[in-house]
């Protein structure tokens, strides 16, 4: 999606983005996310199977 001059990424994207790559990095944005609400139980029906193990992880261990 574009906005003027910068492109926007619908949270969704950015957590299957996030998940795929799971990096140390995108693993502390993701646990961010978590932290704030913005990613709770209800997200592992909204990702794909192959990604619920890892949000799984982070959400039984936002801590790290």
């Amino acid at each position: 999606m574009e906005s003027g001059t910068f492109r926007l990424l619908s949270l969704d994207a950015l957590v299957r983005m996030k998940l795929t790559s799971f990096r140390d990095k995108d693993r502390v944005h993701l646990r961010d996310l978590i932290d704030v609400g913005l990613i709770d139980e209800t997200w592992l029906e909204r990702v794909p199977v192959t990604l619920k193990t890892r949000l799984r992880e982070l959400l039984d261990s936002p801590e790290g």
